[in-house]
């Protein structure tokens, strides 16, 4: 293995699924913000947290200091995962094919094929399953979320929302985006008709954002490993 994908290899599995914080879709102006801004955090906590399977898009607003800079990813509740990242390494922007099977990860940097290793290398710094886990993940996020407040019922994608402002904090987020050692002022967007979450945005204090946008929710996704 060269000595690039050596190095790249423990990132990429610590932030492999950060899948996982404007992708998606812009919001657009919408009603007046009347509703319980807590409440509907929790209401998305426990819709997530019920899911089997999610789809999801990382983008990166402006300059950020977290090596994953976009990504399409499908994931199952039990940890298997497929797609695309985007990773940072050495200032260039490195493409990466991911699939995650059972305990093996294959990883695909267009340089020589597939390279199959076990994903008991990321156990100690991430676990995949953590990220539709009620009692972690996202909906561990969204409770923890502090001082939410009501900001705009808008439409994302053509749905409507609603936008609530809160702080993230350190702990939890740092748990779906590795790299991350801050809390950061957040925002969250919550789908009106069954209160999934459909994207959250999380601005770094020096500057620059993470955005995650969910895409698709209990799709029977296949996950195999590749030939």
């Amino acid at each position: 293995m060269s000595r690039r994908m050596l190095v790249l290899v423990p990132v990429l599995l610590a932030l492999l699924f950060s899948g996982a914080c404007d992708g998606g879709g812009s919001g657009e102006a919408g009603e007046k913000a009347d509703f319980d801004a807590a409440q509907t955090l929790r209401q998305a906590a426990d819709a997530m947290g019920r899911l089997k399977s999610v789809g999801f898009t990382v983008e990166s607003d402006g300059k950020t200091p977290v090596i994953v800079k976009g990504g399409d990813m499908k994931l199952l509740r039990s940890g298997d995962a497929q797609g695309t990242l985007t990773i940072e390494q050495q200032g260039q922007n490195v493409e990466m094919k991911v699939v995650a099977v059972g305990d093996s990860i294959y990883l695909d940097a267009g340089t020589g094929g597939w390279r199959k290793l076990p994903k008991a290398l990321a156990a100690n710094v991430y676990d995949p399953s953590a990220v539709l886990d009620p009692q972690r993940g996202i909906p561990m996020l969204l409770t923890s979320a502090r001082s939410p407040e009501p900001q705009a019922v808008e439409k994302v994608d053509g749905k409507e929302a609603y936008r609530v402002g809160a702080k993230l904090p350190k702990a939890q987020i740092a748990g779906l985006i590795p790299g991350i050692n801050e809390d950061m002022d957040g925002q969250v967007w919550v789908s009106r008709a069954d209160h999934r979450l459909v994207k959250v945005r999380g601005r770094f204090a020096a500057g620059g954002a993470v955005v995650i946008s969910f895409t698709e929710f209990d799709a029977p996704y296949k996950i195999s490993a590749p030939k």
